[in-house]
């Protein structure tokens, strides 16, 4: 079963309405709502939406009903209207009982007391320290859905013809990528420039800030943008810039044209290889990962399940939780979800890893990236990070020198900080 969110488009009366009849139908209501006298639990997610992976990663938690006597109904969000539907639901008391989210989403959520605590749900699961990030003052207000870290994918196929070798540092990236273009007549690196995709490169960023050491925030909140291993980042952002190796397309139509063979490498999640591998015109096996080229680890992205702490099936709701995080739940959602790190150390089968030769290598790359949310600033992240992004930009399109730009962004996110707004 599946009902799809009405387009964020619509006016907020709107909107309240169709929290009204999430209330009746997305929470399952009062009645039970399940056959063989259990209730029906809701699942939000926009990943259900997702071409073929979506439909596995559906029917693996919907396993949840053959160990129960509760049925689960899936609840569609389109990915980038996610954050703010569940927000107007949420704070109308209604919403999904169970709701899958970023890290963000999982912060202002938790600080508008909308998260139900989870420790005896999970008292008798092995977490591991993806899980971390979900707690509290020693309550547990989640648990990891999928860990998805950032590594430089690439098609091995297109690579033995153009005669190169997986990249190393900054140099070779660029030379890469341009003997891709020049000998197959591809777009050798399909990262999308920061001038076509503005907003995804808030986080896209730390492949070369974090990765040259750097960080925006100590652990202890104190803001750190303009020390030396960032502006190397930026400058480095800045060459590649320069060299002209980013995409014109966006993220969405550069992970399609990867599929498609028409991109030699780009820096991807594993989801991206899992759907290059399912609906792509290449064969699986020239699909392989790396390291970013860069002296120090990337990022991740970090999603979480949660459950609504308004949900009149909270008890049921926790008892999908506690399933989803047994062997058996981790076991059905690794098929599906290909090599992310998850909630337990639920290992790749031996199929799917010689099936996907990328598997195993996401893995151990997401041991050791970083999340992206700011120590301290939590809340604040995409604010400061919009700050961060605009004077980039002053150095990638105005030239201006990558000390400065990061010296006035500084002062522009201590000014932010500094002005009692942070509510993190």
């Amino acid at each position: 079963m599946a009902r799809k969110i009405p387009s964020r488009l619509q006016a907020g009366s709107a909107l309240l309405t169709t929290g009204a009849l999430a209330l009746l139908t997305a929470c399952g209501g009062d009645d039970g709502g399940a056959e063989g006298g259990g209730a029906t639990v809701t699942l939000g997610n926009s990943q259900w939406l997702d071409a073929n992976r979506g439909e596995g990663l559906w029917e693996a938690v919907a396993g949840y009903e053959d160990a129960s006597d509760n049925q689960v109904e899936r609840v569609e969000y389109p990915s980038g209207e996610i954050a703010t539907t569940l927000t107007t639901e949420l704070g109308a008391g209604q919403g999904p009982d169970v709701m899958f989210v970023q890290d963000n989403v999982f912060e202002s959520f938790l600080d508008a007391d909308f998260l139900e605590p989870l420790d005896d749900a999970v008292e008798d699961a092995e977490l591991n320290e993806t899980n971390e990030g979900a707690i509290r003052d020693g309550t547990q207000y989640g648990v990891a859905w999928q860990r998805a870290p950032f590594g430089l994918l690439y098609n091995d196929a297109h690579f033995q013809e153009a005669g190169i070798e997986v990249p190393t540092d900054v140099d070779e990236l660029i030379e890469s990528a341009d003997l891709l273009s020049e000998e197959l007549g591809i777009q050798g690196f399909g990262d999308p420039s920061p001038l076509v995709d503005d907003s995804r490169w808030l986080q896209h960023i730390n492949i070369w800030t974090f990765g040259s050491g750097g960080s925006w925030a100590e652990e202890d909140g104190t803001i750190t943008v303009d020390t030396p291993e960032n502006i190397e980042g930026v400058e480095v952002a800045k060459e590649l810039f320069d060299a002209g190796i980013f995409a014109d397309d966006d993220f969405h139509a550069s992970r399609a044209a990867f599929a498609q063979g028409q991109v030699g490498m780009a820096s991807e999640i594993g989801g991206g290889a899992l759907v290059a591998s399912l609906e792509g015109g290449m064969d699986p096996q020239d699909i392989y990962v790396a390291e970013h080229p860069m002296p120090e680890p990337a990022y991740h992205q970090q999603l979480y399940v949660v459950v609504n702490a308004n949900s009149p099936n909270v008890e049921e709701a926790k008892d999908f939780v506690s399933w989803l995080v047994s062997e058996e739940g981790q076991e059905r959602v690794r098929e599906a979800s290909g090599a992310d790190p998850l909630a337990t150390d639920v290992p790749v089968t031996e199929e799917f890893a010689a099936e996907n030769p990328w598997a195993e290598d996401f893995l151990e790359i997401g041991s050791h990236t970083q999340g992206t949310l700011i120590p301290g600033h939590e809340l604040q992240t995409s604010e400061i990070m919009t700050i961060v992004m605009d004077h980039v930009q002053e150095v990638l399109v105005n030239d201006v020198p990558a000390d400065e730009a990061m010296a006035a962004a500084q002062e522009d996110v201590e000014a932010l900080v500094g002005s009692g707004d942070d509510e993190s």
